[in-house]
């Protein structure tokens, strides 16, 4: 339980730490508005800028999260693939060891000699020490197994929400572009100077 939470935080810490890098990028200052909207004749220039520039940041911190969601999903797939066939492997070797195991059991109990019951002894005690060994490699191929299940689902989460940040983000661009086209003051003048007129969004 514990190795799964460890393994599930430095996913997260590497998607978080990957995005990061990207968003000190992406600072406001190292962006700039399209011309159309900082020197636009049409509402407030300086806080449309603000509000694209915003939407920009929002927008790359979102394709970058999505580019680090989708390279961890692609190794975890793998990682799981490999963990997967280790694990059938494992445990058809471990099912073997066990039928050894039973079988020499089996085969006990006519020792005629102290000596003879030593020899059964030594072969039981290797018998047993095969299978535990097959046995914990089972247990840690399952273990790799649900990290990589777990770090496929932190990918997933991580690309959702830079996808939902793209989202956000060009629909602040959109705004801010849409608000600084003369055509667009005018409408919003006539609507609010006459309510019965339909608005019609620009884009």
């Amino acid at each position: 339980m514990k190795k799964g939470l460890f393994f599930a935080t430095v996913a997260m810490l590497a998607v978080t730490s990957m995005s990061a890098s990207s968003a000190e990028a992406a600072k406001p200052r190292d962006l700039v508005a399209p011309l159309s909207v900082s020197a636009g004749h049409a509402g407030d220039p300086e806080a449309l800028s603000a509000l694209w520039i915003d939407g920009r940041r929002q927008e790359l911190n979102g394709q970058s999260q999505v580019e680090d969601g989708t390279k961890l999903i692609r190794k975890a797939e793998k990682d799981g693939r490999e963990a997967s066939a280790k694990l059938g492997k494992m445990t058809a070797i471990s099912e073997e060891q066990r039928a050894a195991y039973v079988r020499l059991v089996n085969g006990f109990g006519g020792a005629a000699t102290p000596a003879a019951v030593e020899t059964e002894i030594k072969a039981l005690k290797k018998a047993a020490d095969d299978w535990k060994d097959a046995y914990e490699r089972v247990v840690k191929a399952d273990a790799a197994m649900k990290d990589a299940q777990l770090a496929i689902a932190n990918g997933q989460s991580a690309t959702r929400t830079g996808n939902e940040l793209i989202a956000a983000g060009r629909e602040k661009m959109q705004r801010a572009e849409n608000e600084s086209n003369p055509d667009y003051v005018r409408q919003m003048e006539l609507q609010e100077s006459n309510p019965s007129i339909e608005f019609v969004e620009m884009n």
